[in-house]
């Protein structure tokens, strides 16, 4: 898998341009949050093997890092017929922790997952470290836009754009937890240019961003086809977000969902869901794994067996 990160870089794990799963930590780049590095990871014999994308001296329009792993992930994409899912992780998460669950993420649902790591883990007290990593996500803000810009850019040039339809590939968005903060900040500045209608599907998955004037925010979203916001009334993590900052979370509400560019799926009654937080690699129960698995494929969510439309709510409920 790509990690586009703005974490600091472990130089001393990398020996020869290669590292394990300590070869980012938990600060922010050394340069600043805006800085962020490329990298390849894969799992080999139960060990993450990093390698660190090198960057020319001098970078032209001819050279550019990530337009060469672009190119590179097109080429597996077609060869192997998958689609792919821009992931932005959470809270609490070491960089580890974010390779395990977008490779969770990739044997799920059977995509290829681009994933944006930021710096979610400083430590301390929970609840400032919680605090704290809000004013990153924030700060991380600048270093999402301009990895976004660079995708919709290469997407816009014919050649790219063609060979993607041609091949059929969907490309989707899914932001988790503490990263729908990090999302929201992105979407509300005006630093966002609609970037984001690159993406087939937008999903939000337990967003833990404030219930109340979501839609203020989630209607400015663009995208392809269409914005997913999923819930879980029970979701033990956002329970906790929402004791010690006393606003309902987006992700662990029923009420108010109201934005007229989502469509939102109730997950809190289907069999073994309980207090899930990560429903879309937990196992739960079918019908929950196929609703990831179609819309992080670009399907529609709507299609599922076992969920119906619940007009009062405005939600799909089991």
């Amino acid at each position: 898998m790509l990690i586009i990160t703005n974490r600091v870089i472990n130089k001393s794990n990398f020996k020869n341009g290669t590292g394990d799963h300590k070869a980012f930590g938990d600060g922010v780049n050394s340069k600043g949050p805006n800085e962020v590095r490329l990298a390849t990871a894969n799992k080999v014999g139960g060990k993450w093997q990093v390698e660190l994308v090198k960057e020319p001296s001098v970078i032209t329009e001819k050279n550019i890092p990530s337009q060469k792993q672009f190119l590179k992930i097109r080429e597996k994409l077609t060869s192997e017929k998958k689609n792919c899912v821009f992931f932005v992780h959470g809270f609490n998460q070491s960089f580890k922790k974010n390779l395990e669950k977008s490779l969770a993420l990739e044997e799920e649902h059977g995509v290829e997952v681009i994933a944006f790591s930021w710096p979610s883990n400083p430590g301390g007290f929970k609840t400032k470290e919680y605090r704290h990593a809000k004013r990153t996500a924030r700060a991380s803000m600048g270093a999402l836009d301009s990895t976004l810009e660079k995708l919709c850019s290469y997407l816009k040039e014919p050649f790219n754009r063609a060979a993607l339809e041609a091949c059929n590939i969907k490309f989707s968005l899914m932001t988790y937890s503490l990263g729908n903060y990090l999302f929201q900040n992105y979407i509300v500045d005006s630093a966002y240019e609609n970037e984001t209608a690159l993406f087939d599907n937008v999903v939000l998955c337990q967003a833990d961003v404030d219930n109340k004037g979501h839609a203020s925010w989630v209607d400015l979203i663009e995208t392809g086809k269409r914005v997913y916001v999923t819930i879980n009334e029970n979701d033990w993590v956002l329970k906790w977000s929402d004791a010690n900052f006393q606003k309902d979370r987006l992700g662990r509400t029923a009420k108010n969902l109201n934005s007229s560019n989502a469509i939102y799926f109730d997950f809190t009654d289907g069999k073994g869901v309980g207090k899930t937080h990560g429903v879309f690699y937990k196992k739960t129960n079918p019908v929950v794994k196929e609703f990831f698995t179609k819309v992080l494929n670009g399907g529609r969510g709507d299609d599922v067996e076992g969920m119906s439309y619940h007009a009062r709510s405005n939600s799909y409920r089991f």
